[in-house]
Formats: structure tokens, sequence, C-alpha cells
């Protein structure tokens, strides 16, 4: 509870009352450092440090409906809402005019949002319930930080600064989306662009002109790649496009198509004409990409239906590959992810089939992991003590512990309801801690390093 303050006149007196719950996040933002340290100087380290924690809170709130396809995971959207959040800040103290670096950290975030059918529609619905969302939480705060009498004055001060202040965002917003859009889907590259999407969607097509526009055959056997870069760099076009072409000499394709689909973001189909490319987590040759680019690989196809489907596999593989832990190169195949996608479609109800199923072994934590790893490659290698023990390079009497230990927090036999057991095991492998729960305090001492090691 912040304690009342007299005499808060303005909205810049205001700022300088908030702080942070954790100050620890004001050394991990998300935009860049300089940002900061530029609002830093302008309002606070509160104020500043408050707007960063805010942001991180906002964007598990966003999530869903109507912006579900807007990631809460990916950086873009971490920088966009974070860059929102100091932008009000500034709006508070003053500012008018958006400064040099808040515009480049707002285009580097809408660069990332043009290829994937982010409109500019859902783009500034999005910014204004995030500007909302601040705003919100502002007149919260001046219901505890200002006195009463002078709350409706303050409210209405905060509102008249925001309401031009998200007019301003909503201009520069429009402008870079348009400017981006631009620069990147004029002239052949936006025509083809257009075309694949077009494919894509379903949408007739000449097949004759399509190859002659493409440069590449629609009837064969197709595989497709999506990849993508953790920052967009210089040179950034040339590696994805290195690394696209490789991987697909590596699945046999004869035949390759490379479409650019947004900054550091490239669509990649690969083709034969004689039988079906070969799944790269198959291809007998280890995948290896450079530690800043991703790959996420759908399954072999026939002609223009595989070319469709064998892309929407990619970017289904890329979104859960996100959230799932990947292979040992970073590929987010998906066959490999398959399994997962089909029982994990609903995130909701994926969570709590393996919490249910479970019990305490769900929890969070180092102890119930190790447990579970032990129970899962158990049920791998049907069963056998000692090929379990090997490949987890543990003692076999360590492994009876541990099973034994499970059984007791699952209050049955393994044998029991296995095939379910089994897979949510799988899906808590792979899914990690997104459909499993947070620790009990309670049971600490049933938790303890006991329940895995003797």
């Amino acid at each position: 509870m912040v304690p009342s303050q007299p005499h808060i006149t303005s909205t810049y007196s205001l700022l300088h009352l908030l702080r942070p719950a954790d100050d620890s996040l004001m050394h991990l933002p998300a935009t860049n450092p300089q940002l900061v340290d530029e609002v830093v100087r302008r309002v606070g380290s509160g104020a500043t440090g408050w707007a960063i924690e805010n942001s991180r809170l906002l964007l598990a709130e966003l999530a869903g409906e109507p912006f579900a396809r807007l990631d809460p995971r990916s950086g873009s959207e971490t920088r966009l809402v974070e860059s929102i959040a100091l932008w009000v800040v500034l709006r508070l103290s003053g500012v008018r005019a958006i400064s040099g670096l808040l515009s480049a950290e707002l285009t580097n975030a809408i660069r990332e949002r043009i290829a994937d059918s982010t409109t500019v529609d859902h783009l500034l619905r999005y910014v204004r319930a995030t500007h909302a969302s601040f705003t919100s939480e502002l007149f919260e705060f001046c219901e505890e930080a200002v006195p009463t009498e002078d709350q409706p004055a303050m409210m209405r001060s905060i509102s008249a600064d925001l309401f031009e202040g998200m007019e301003t965002l909503s201009a520069a917003v429009t402008e870079k989306f348009a400017a981006e859009r631009n620069r990147w889907f004029a002239g052949p590259v936006g025509e083809r662009f257009e075309l694949v999407s077009a494919m894509l969607k379903g949408k007739p097509v000449d097949p004759r002109k399509a190859m002659l526009q493409l440069r590449y055959e629609l009837t064969l056997h197709h595989i497709a790649l999506v990849l993508w870069q953790d920052e967009i760099t210089p040179d950034g076009g040339h590696e994805l496009d290195t690394t696209a072409l490789r991987l697909l000499d590596q699945a046999g394709c004869s035949s390759m198509l490379l479409l650019p689909a947004g900054p550091g973001r490239l669509w990649a189909w690969g083709g034969r004409a004689s039988d079906r490319p070969v799944e790269l987590r198959r291809s007998g040759k280890p995948v290896e990409l450079p530690a800043h680019i991703h790959v996420a690989s759908g399954l072999p196809g026939d002609g223009l239906d595989g070319f469709r489907r064998s892309h929407e596999q990619a970017v289904t593989a890329e979104r859960v590959g996100r959230i799932a832990r990947s292979g040992p190169s970073g590929l987010c195949d998906y066959g490999d992810l398959e399994l997962v996608i089909l029982l994990g479609d609903d995130a909701e109800a994926t969570a709590d089939f393996v919490r249910r199923e479970l019990g305490p072994l769900a929890a969070d934590t180092r102890t119930m992991a190790a447990l579970r790893e032990t129970v899962r490659c158990l049920l791998d290698n049907e069963r056998g003590v000692a090929v379990t023990a090997k490949h987890l390079h543990i003692a076999k009497n360590t492994v009876v512990y541990r099973v034994k230990k499970a059984e007791q927090l699952l209050g049955r036999s393994l044998r029991e309801d296995h095939l379910r057991l089994h897979l949510a095991l799988y899906l808590a492998g792979r899914l990690g801690s997104a459909v499993l729960a947070e620790p009990d305090p309670a049971a600490g001492l049933e938790n303890s390093i006991r329940a895995v090691s003797k």
C-alpha cells in the first residue's frame, strides 16, 4: 500500500512515486538499454522499473483472444509492450514526440510481425489494449497515492495526456507498419509472396503461370521449412538462404524455392521428381544450425496439396517448438513433435490431463523432474531396470527406489493405466512448465532430495 502523499499536483510528480515490486527487472529490459537509460534520465529509475515490470505482467493477460495470434513469448511482443509502457511514462513526464530510440524499437517490433498475417488494424487493437491497461494501472495507483480531493483533477490530467499520447503512438505504428510492408513486399519479391500466399490459402492459381513466376515446379514431391533469426542482422538474409539451401540439399532435394517472409524470416521448399525428400531428422546426418538461426520443418508431401500441407506443418512445428523442447540440434520437426501437437491442441485441457494423471509428480521442481524422467525412461524401455539405469547413468538401486517413490506419490502401480501415465509423462517432458503445476510448499519434506537418491 503506497502511503498518501500531499500536494501531488502534476502527473510528473506522480511519476516519481512509482516503484517496481522487483528492482531486478531494471537490469533485464527487452528494449535497447540505451532507450531505458534515456527514460531513466527523464522520469527516474522508479517509474522506468514500474513500466518494465508491468509490461511483463501484461503480456500474459493479452495472450488470449482476440490477440491469440500474437505470441507473448516472442521477443517482438515483449519489446512492443515494453516500448508502449516506456512511452506512457515519457508522455506523462511532458514528452510530446516519439524519440529516435523509441521509434527504432517500435520499428523492430513491427518488422517481425509483417509476414504472419497480422493486419495493421489487429496490431492497432493490440497497441490500444496495452495502452488502456497501463492507463488503468495508473488510475488505481492514483487512488492509493493521491489525496481524495485531488484525485479527480489528477485523473483528468492523466486521461488528457495519455489520450493525446495514444493518438501519437497510433499514427507512428500505422506509418511504420505501412513502410515496413512496402519495403519488404514491393516489386518481384512482393508479387511472389502474394502468389504463394494465395496458393497456401487454397485460392485457384494457374499452375503453369505459377511455375514460371516462381521458377519452381509445383507437381514435385515437396518438403517445407520455416527459418527465422533471434535478432535481425545486416547479413541475416544471406545466412538464412545459405542454411535453407544446405538443409534442403541434405533432404535430397534437387529443386528449391526460397521466399523472404519478412525481416529475419524465410519460407523455403525443396522438391524431388522421383520420390519424396527425406525428413531431416531421418537424413542420417546431424542437422547443424548457426546459434542464432532456428528451423521448423514439415513432412514430405506430394503436388500442390503437399506443398501447402508441409508448409502448414512447418508453421505449426514452429509455434509448438517455441514451447516444447526441440531436438538436440534445435530443429523443430513436425514429425518429432506430432504427438505433442495432436495430444496438446487444447493447451488448457492438456495441462489439466498432465496434472490429473501425475498428481504430485507434476510439480515443477528438479526433484519431481528426476522422478518423471526415471519413470518415463522405464516405460520407454518396457520396465527394464538395467537398461534404464544405463541410459540415465545411475545405479539400478536408485531406479528401483525412484520408481517406488513415484508409485507412492501416484497412489497406484505403474502398471495401472500405464498408457495414460506414459502419455502424461511424455507431454510433461516436451512441454515442461507450460503443463506442470506450481510446487506445493507444504510438500517440502516429501519433495526432498531423498526422493531421488539413496
